[in-house]
């Protein structure tokens, strides 16, 4: 067993309570594989369980690749690896572990997930990589978190047969975060630019970036306006949702609010509120 300290260092290093703010994401996915309720117990918590194992293998890997990127930026050289708080080699038994935990509870659930199940870590593996590579980088963690209703779906329903609503739902979840990952890297501009990391914030300024992650928040609330249209167009609670929902998104774009405020708690109540639409339409 890992000594008290040892584990509050794992936690911190996984931030591994964050997966709560993807759960009704991932819960919509169920809902709507299993034809509009939720599945059985066993199956919602094996989807949790391997949501955690994805959760923990993302965030492990992403900081292992960026453990000396991670060290030149003033606000992350504090984090684990960088400030050698914790060891390379804990990090990767948890990376391992994560991943471990993942394909365990996907092959408990149906051979559909089994099989499906290393999609979803290219992504995870490689979404940090791209910050080297392309200022586009913030819609690889969309992508990341994109794949996860439709994991969902496939657990609760058995098989990867997508309907309509379901995968515009996943792109609302896509633009969602890429919007909001934009957002978080206003934070990092200076710094960004001082070590040639690549993001849009640093390419274009936080006027330029912002703009662009408001088209890409427009979007992904069109997308749930089509969500609503095709599953018959909604009744009050779905307008509501819809309405609370673009509230959130606006308030990302307000001056006064500090950047970290507008990733969290503020662009996760638009993803809870998104992720109602379906269930109340």
């Amino acid at each position: 067993m890992p000594s008290e300290s040892t584990l509050k260092k794992i936690l911190n290093f996984t931030k591994v309570e964050h997966t709560a703010f993807s759960l009704p994401l991932i819960f919509t996915g169920a809902w709507m594989g299993a034809g509009d309720r939720f599945p059985s117990v066993r199956v919602m918590l094996l989807i949790v369980v391997a949501a955690v194992g994805a959760r923990v293998f993302g965030m492990s890997m992403n900081r292992v690749l960026d453990r000396h990127i991670d060290l030149l930026n003033p606000r992350t050289a504090g984090r684990e690896l960088p400030s050698g708080k914790m060891s390379l080699a804990l990090a990767i038994a948890v990376t391992l572990s994560g991943v471990l935990v993942y394909l365990l509870a996907c092959a408990a659930l149906n051979d559909w997930c089994l099989i499906l199940s290393p999609i979803p870590l290219v992504p995870l593996l490689g979404y940090s990589l791209l910050k080297r590579f392309t200022p586009l980088c913030h819609f690889g963690i969309g992508l990341c978190l994109a794949l996860a209703p439709l994991g969902a779906f496939v657990a609760a329903a058995g098989h990867p047969r997508f309907p309509v609503t379901v995968l515009l739902f996943s792109g609302f979840v896509f633009f969602w975060l890429s919007g909001a990952d934009i957002i978080y890297a206003m934070m990092d501009i200076e710094s960004d630019r001082r070590n040639h990391i690549h993001s849009l914030p640093a390419r274009l300024g936080a006027g330029g970036a912002q703009r662009v992650a408001g088209a890409v928040h427009l979007l992904c609330w069109m997308i749930l306006v089509g969500v609503v249209w095709l599953m018959g167009g909604g009744g009050p609670l779905a307008w509501t949702a819809l309405f609370i929902t673009a509230v959130f998104l606006l308030m990302m774009y307000i001056p006064a609010v500090p950047v970290p405020k507008r990733f969290f708690p503020i662009s996760t109540l638009a993803g809870i509120a998104g992720a109602l639409v379906p269930m109340v339409a």
